[in-house]
């Protein structure tokens, strides 16, 4: 039968030639005919055009030119007749493929079909509305540039559309208007884009269903990236004021939706060349740049951002700038090697405030890693790094973009893998000066950054802790005279700072491919035993001291081999034996600053769970494991009394530095890898870790509970295939002034500094405690 008539199929009155494709639009027909009794079974409608997709795919454009006309009107009727979503799109999608692979002509009287019932139906089904709607916008998609007459008429039908109480009506309405910009290209009538753009402004936004407000928001950026047809410079700014408002919205894909949309439109609003009047020209290179847009609404926003919206308004913030960078990039032409001109105004977020903001500062981070760092070329990475180590020798860099720099140069060091030249010319009054910084952040990243530079470059690595050996000599010589004022807080920063460096070089040199000078683990242990036993008569001094002798032996502890120091083990285990064992009330008693000494605990116990960690838990099941077990159990249940006794005393503002020294204790005992050798302590700890629950009134609000999850994805939740997870830490991250700061002898540094608070460790232990005494109890039965 299909051979029958293949000749003459074009001639008046003979049969069309049956084929696959054939017999479904038959099938299609039918379905359609039946409809009028009986709505269609959505599940047989989606099968059969699941069937028919497949073959438009395989069918030759002459059969489907044969029955073309056939499908499209069966196509219009199932949808006019009311289906649902998923039938919705695919009767869709199958309209505009039949008349694309078909004869093209049809799209002008299909588009004129549709609008015509759009506009004529009086209050029609929802559903037949929707339908109509979405295959309407599948052709505008597709042939926008050859109905762009048709563009105001849609308009209309849009704002009709909008009237409905159904939001999927509304919604489908604005997608239909999002294709229609997309697939007009920008070359319709300046009266149809400003009708468009007033629908959207007017209810859209504002609208009070989220799948709304998402597609009003595509919608705008459908604008920018035609160009803003007939958009003047209020038009744009008002809908960039808009998008600011939208990213405080509380549903999450609102917020991503305008993200996109003010990135877009800030994109086109400093590339007035790409803009397009209401005639479809071009504007002249004269126009005016919005060169104050990126102030007015990325910077200022962000500044004033308070309040409960302030954390969602921050990250949409800095996505927009992300998206902002990668649109003038990739779609305006942008050169990499002028990027790094907006760098400074990123910068300008962190110098508007001088006084230390985590959050901001890791919304800083990812904008400079993600829309700078990411998008340049080696060659132009080595040019950033040169310019943002030059921008350090400025004396009006505040702390905090003193620590976003710094945080950033060590990603470029990595990234490029080597030390550019010109970058070894500006090091010494740039990250070397910052070891000697007023502020303790700015240290640890400036001692982070040379590790980044010693890891690229190993040969300096010998030189770096020579320089740095010395220097502390040199130092505790000059603090061993009475010294006031700036002059010895100055030397006391760089006391803390070149010990930190040294720490933080001790830990990479095991893993250096040339390794590291046999006497570097015996010369830093015996400049930390000089710093814990013989330190300045100053009480200032001495507490600095210490904190830098427990610095370097907890580094050494973490990172060497044990077998370097195996022979000293008995004489490092006595270090501890001063703050922690004895009456604590006694030496209470003789401390005149709190928060200084227990900055100083708090890393002796870091070195205790360092040296636990590699001398304890691996003999702690054998015969000898109670040799040095025992004297870990007195120094951590020393810990425990000095903390019980701080807390019933309710000493002022000690509470964060408390909350450190409690947290690093609960750790140390977590890393004893059985928890019934501390069984007499379990009460107390219980205690201390629970106190967030007991006490919530004295903790601030915090989402802790994904710490409970694997640490490969703490800060993430569930994994996702596909997900940036840098973006979602950004999200995740629930850090504040008081967290941690960086450990420079970790493997793995955080990518945001600060980012994990003292109640998150307690809830943390909490659990991990809770499940470790389970455990065991259910293994003894």
């Amino acid at each position: 039968m299909a051979k029958r008539g293949v000749a003459g199929a074009g001639a008046a009155g003979e049969p069309i030639p049956l084929s696959r494709f054939g017999a479904l639009v038959a099938q299609l027909e039918s379905v359609v005919a039946s409809a009028r009794q009986k709505p269609p079974d959505a599940l047989l409608c989606f099968d059969l055009l699941s069937e028919l997709s497949s073959a438009l795919d395989e069918a030759p454009k002459e059969t489907i030119q044969l029955w073309q006309r056939k499908c499209e009107d069966a196509l219009q009727s199932l949808l006019v007749f009311g289906a649902c979503r998923p039938v919705r799109r695919l009767a869709s999608s199958a309209m505009g493929r039949i008349i694309q692979k078909g004869d093209a002509i049809s799209v002008y009287a299909r588009a004129s079909t549709l609008q015509g019932w759009l506009v004529d139906g009086k209050r029609a089904d929802p559903m037949a509305c929707a339908g109509a709607a979405q295959c309407l916008g599948e052709i505008y998609r597709l042939f926008g540039r050859k109905i762009t007459a048709g563009l105001i008429e849609t308009s209309n039908i849009v704002a009709k559309l909008m009237k409905y109480h159904e939001d999927f009506v509304r919604q489908d309405a604005l997608l239909l208007l999002e294709n229609a910009l997309e697939g007009s290209g920008g070359g319709g009538s300046g009266e149809a884009y400003l009708e468009a753009f007033r629908i959207i402004m007017r209810g859209g936004i504002s609208d009070k269903a989220y799948i709304v407000r998402v597609a009003a928001a595509r919608c705008l950026k459908a604008f920018a990236n035609i160009g803003g047809p007939g958009l003047g410079m209020a038009e744009l700014d008002t809908s960039m004021s808009c998008c600011v408002k939208g990213l405080e919205d509380n549903v999450s894909a609102v917020r991503d939706s305008f993200v996109e949309a003010l990135g877009a439109i800030l994109a086109l609003a400093v590339n007035p060349d790409a803009q397009v009047t209401k005639g479809g020209k071009k504007q002249n290179v004269s126009a005016k740049k919005f060169d104050d847009s990126l102030q007015k609404h990325l910077i200022l926003p962000f500044l004033k951002a308070s309040g409960a919206n302030a954390k969602k308004l921050r990250i949409g913030l800095s996505l927009s700038w992300v998206f902002f960078l990668q649109m003038i990039h990739m779609k305006y032409g942008t050169l990499d090697s002028e990027l790094q001109n907006y760098a400074v105004q990123v910068m300008e977020i962190l110098q508007g405030n001088g006084s230390p903001d985590p959050h901001a500062l890791a919304c800083v981070l990812y904008i400079l890693r993600v829309g700078f760092a990411d998008q340049m070329t080696e060659l132009t990475q080595r040019e950033f790094l040169v310019f943002l180590g030059r921008k350090l020798e400025s004396s009006n860099y505040t702390a905090p973009t003193r620590v976003a720099t710094l945080r950033i140069l060590s990603y470029l060091l990595r990234s490029l893998g080597e030390v550019p030249s010109e970058f070894k010319d500006v090091l010494d009054n740039t990250v070397v000066a910052a070891l000697s910084h007023s502020s303790a952040n700015v240290r640890v990243e400036a001692a982070l950054t040379l590790r980044a530079l010693a890891e690229v470059d190993p040969t300096c690595v010998g030189g770096l802790v020579s320089y740095g050996i010395t220097t502390l000599h040199a130092l505790r010589e000059t603090l061993s005279f009475d010294k006031q004022g700036k002059n010895l807080n100055h030397e006391l920063d760089s006391l803390h700072g070149q010990a930190t460096v040294l720490a933080a070089l001790v830990a990479i040199s095991p893993k250096l491919l040339l390794g590291y000078p046999a006497r570097l683990p015996k010369s830093v242990l015996e400049l930390s035993k000089k710093m814990l036993n013989g330190f300045s008569r100053n009480p200032v001094a001495a507490t600095a001291e210490r904190e830098a002798g427990w610095l370097l032996l907890a580094s050494l502890l973490a990172s060497m081999p044990k077998e370097e120091l195996e022979d000293q083990v008995f004489d490092v285990l006595l270090l501890w034996a001063s703050p922690f064992t004895g009456n604590p009330e006694s030496y209470l008693s003789q401390i005149q600053d709190w928060t200084s000494e227990l900055r100083v605990l708090s890393v002796a116990i870091e070195a205790l769970t360092a040296f636990i960690r590699s001398f304890v838990s691996p003999i702690i099941a054998t015969a000898n494991g109670g040799i040095l077990l025992n004297p870990v159990l007195a120094y951590l249940g020393g810990a425990l009394s000095l903390i019980s006794s701080l807390s019933t005393k309710q000493l002022p503002n000690l509470k964060s530095a408390l909350n450190l020294f409690t947290t690093r204790t609960l750790m140390a005992y977590q890393s004893l890898s059985n928890p019934m050798v501390y069984k007499s302590e379990h009460v107390q700890m219980l205690q201390l870790c629970s106190s967030p629950f007991s006490d919530p009134s004295g903790w601030e609000e915090s989402s802790c509970l994904k710490f409970l999850l694997d640490k490969r994805d703490a800060s993430l939740g569930p994994w996702i295939p596909g997900r940036d997870s840098f973006e979602d830490e950004l999200r995740a991250f629930d850090g504040g002034v008081d967290g941690f700061l960086p450990c420079v002898w970790d493997d793995e540094i955080n990518n945001f500094p600060q980012n994990q608070l003292a109640k998150c460790w307690l809830i943390r232990c909490f659990f991990a405690m809770v499940l470790s005494l389970h455990v065991r109890t259910i293994l003894s039965r």
